[in-house]
């Protein structure tokens, strides 16, 4: 017998002190009460036998003097807790627990799970259904279960665990401010699942997800042992599947927008596209404003089909848009999923350039310049040429003027000049070469130029030569002389436009605008737009002071050379996005950045800031019709707990009812005088 309550030594002390109480009050002298009664003799001799048995009841005394010890001691030995390993043949034993279970609890938190179905989202139903699932497999005493957050990424909430109030505020934990706008990492989860439960016995996946997304091959299921809970049903949904915005390939102050829009619905529905525009615009609030709106496209989505288009000569300030899908007001479909239906854009910003023409009369180079949207044009003669200060660009049109100030020129045949050495002039030029990669020559073609003659000019080392004749006489090339003052560049055509045919030829109004561009720093062509949770590399001109210590760019240098940079993210700070874990990383010439929410980011800071738009646009998560696959379904842990002696293993109840029916029967034998 073992104690595993009280020891010995103070169990025996308390049965000292209980038991010595007991035998004192035993060995008090008992006091009568005196009482006189008539005709003593006849109670002579009742004392006689009194004294003749006097023996026997002290006898009796001592006898419930015992039974009161053995009462006082049962109560003391039931304060030790004794443990008995074996009373008549009956052995104790613990039983062995089970073996243990392990389940993968994943739930979706992607972009689709922000579906509204029932006044409630999916993800809020996912939360629910994982909770109900914990509450199931906390029955069993040996299972243990992983919680992971499903997005872009696997995220891991807790480590495996059977504490069932862990689990509850890990499901909790997940998505808290709704769901993620970003896709859905289905072979990053096959990848975690199979090293979460490699070697564990008693592995599962539990996924409860909308299943918005096509499930891998049967084998990977069965290898994570994958069972489905889905949520959500069949619902319809338009949304925005493409959008772009692009500047014109010439020099017009518009743009063009493309969209593809996409209709779940098995039937047409007529919408409309808004198109907003907000030059310090990051979120959808600073756009959705009327007095922010540009345009309205009506349109028709056929049904479960998608409708591609584009939108003309779109003009605004700045170079944000913010695009809109709603359906119309007099339909009775209700968008289930409205995280698909906006689409945020960054485009080149178009600016007006103040252009000034030193010419005698060229009726070629006016038409072609004063037609431009993008220029403001001003036409001086040699003689009133002050130079090309206050003007982005100067066009010299084969005069003799000062072209060692600092300044941007665009040169017809200029006359020799120290920046320009003329070795001679070649007859009746052919074009040998053409470097059709150069910004210059840009959809241009220059076989029909056919000049009478061009000068030939001295070639430097650096120069950028675009057009060639033979001999490699540079007929078209692009020239920067630094200098403390300030650098000239120059772009130079060497031949005379009135001696050739290249004005008669289409190619040379776009000339004229690459030449323009040239000396311009806005961005020209299509701007990709970018996915969120999806890793971008871009190129953001770095600002940091040569001490590391970050400039405006908003730089902090690294030991490893590489440095962090801030991020500005739609109605956040920069303080807010490192909070949330978002910072981007320049690592050589490019900066690694993963941007979770929709809207217009700025990485990095002041002059140095690059606005990245962020979007949805994924045709798998617009989807939002259930597509789980075919797994088993899943059965809940049943446990029974075994049954055990308790009587055997809690000894002192034993001992507590022994002392009980001693009370009993003393008192019972007292009742019938056998004691007495």
């Amino acid at each position: 017998m073992t104690l595993q309550g009280l020891g010995w030594v103070e169990l025996g002390k308390l049965f000292a002190i209980f038991g010595g109480v007991m035998v004192a009050l035993y060995i008090l002298r008992l006091r009568r009460r005196r009482v006189a009664v008539p005709f003593s003799p006849l109670w002579s001799r009742v004392v006689v036998d009194k004294q003749a048995s006097s023996l026997f009841s002290a006898l009796r005394r001592v006898g419930s003097l015992l039974v009161q010890l053995a009462v006082i001691a049962l109560v003391v030995l039931a304060l030790g807790d004794p443990k008995v390993g074996s009373l008549a043949g009956c052995v104790h034993e613990d039983e062995k627990p089970p073996p243990p279970r392990h389940a993968l609890l994943v739930i979706d938190a992607s972009a689709s799970m922000a579906t509204v179905e029932g006044g409630r989202t999916r993800l809020e139903l996912a939360k629910k259904k994982a909770h109900e699932l914990v509450d199931q497999l906390a029955v069993h005493p040996s299972q243990r279960v992983m919680v992971v957050q499903l997005d872009v990424a696997t995220e891991p909430l807790s480590l495996w665990t059977s504490d069932a109030a862990t689990l509850h505020a890990a499901v909790d934990a997940v998505a808290p401010d709704g769901a993620r706008d970003t896709p859905t990492a289905v072979q990053e989860l096959m990848s975690l699942a199979r090293d979460a439960l490699r070697d564990r016995s008693g592995a599962e996946t539990l996924l409860v997800s909308d299943f918005a997304f096509d499930a891998p091959p049967k084998a990977e299921l069965e290898a994570i042992h994958l069972h489905a809970f889905p949520i959500g049903g069949a619902a319809d949904n338009i949304g925005i599947e493409s959008f772009n915005v692009r500047p014109y390939l010439d020099d017009r102050l518009a743009y063009v927008a493309f969209y593809a829009l996409r209709n779940e619905a098995a039937r047409p529905v007529p919408a409309s596209l808004f198109i907003y525009a907000n030059p310090k615009g990051s979120s959808e609030a600073d756009f959705a404003a009327p007095q922010r709106l540009i345009h309205t496209e009506r349109v028709v989505l056929p049904a479960n089909d998608t409708l591609r288009g584009h939108i003309q000569e779109l003009k605004f300030a700045g170079s944000r848009v913010f695009a809109r899908l709603v359906v119309d007001s007099a339909d009775p479909m209700r968008d289930a999923f409205p995280r698909d239906d906006v689409a945020f854009a960054v485009v080149p910003e178009r600016k007006t350039m103040n252009v000034q023409l030193v010419s005698d009369g060229n009726l070629f180079l006016n038409a072609a310049l004063f037609l431009r949207e993008n220029v403001k044009l001003t036409t001086v003669t040699p003689a009133d040429y002050r130079g090309p200060a206050g003007y982005d660009v100067t066009v010299v049109d084969g005069a003799e003027v000062d072209l060692e100030q600092p300044g941007n020129y665009v040169l017809f045949a200029p006359p020799p000049s120290k920046s320009l050495v003329v070795k001679g002039v070649l007859s009746a030029p052919e074009i040998t070469k053409v470097d059709k990669k150069h910004p210059l020559s840009r959809h241009v073609g220059f076989a029909d130029v056919n000049a009478l003659e061009a000068l030939v000019y001295a070639p430097e080392k650096k120069d950028e030569v675009v057009v060639s004749a033979q001999g490699g006489v540079p007929l078209v090339f692009q020239r920067t002389v630094p200098d403390p003052a300030g650098a000239r560049r120059y772009v130079v055509v060497a031949f005379d436009l009135r001696k050739s045919l290249f004005p008669m030829s289409y190619g040379f109004p776009i000339f004229v605008v690459n030449a323009l561009s040239s000396f311009s720093a806005e961005a020209e062509g299509l701007v990709q737009p970018n996915r969120a949770g999806v890793p971008l590399a871009l190129e953001v001109a770095s600002a940091a002071d040569s001490a590391g210590k970050g400039g405006p760019g908003g730089e902090v240098a690294k030991p490893d050379g590489a440095s962090t940079i801030a991020v500005r993210g739609p109605d956040l700070e920069a303080a807010e996005t490192v909070a949330m874990g978002i910072a981007a990383r320049r690592v050589g010439d490019r900066v690694h950045v993963t941007l979770p929410r929709l809207g217009i980011w700025e990485v990095g800071a002041g002059p140095s800031a690059m606005p990245v738009a962020v979007n949805l646009l994924s045709p798998d998560e617009s989807r939002i019709l259930p597509r789980p696959p075919e797994v088993p379904a899943w059965t809940a842990p049943v446990f029974e707990a075994p049954r055990e002696n308790l009587w055997l293993r809690d000894f002192w109840r034993v001992l507590l009812l022994v002392a009980l029916a001693v009370v009993v029967i003393e008192w019972a034998t007292w009742h019938r005088r056998v004691t007495v």
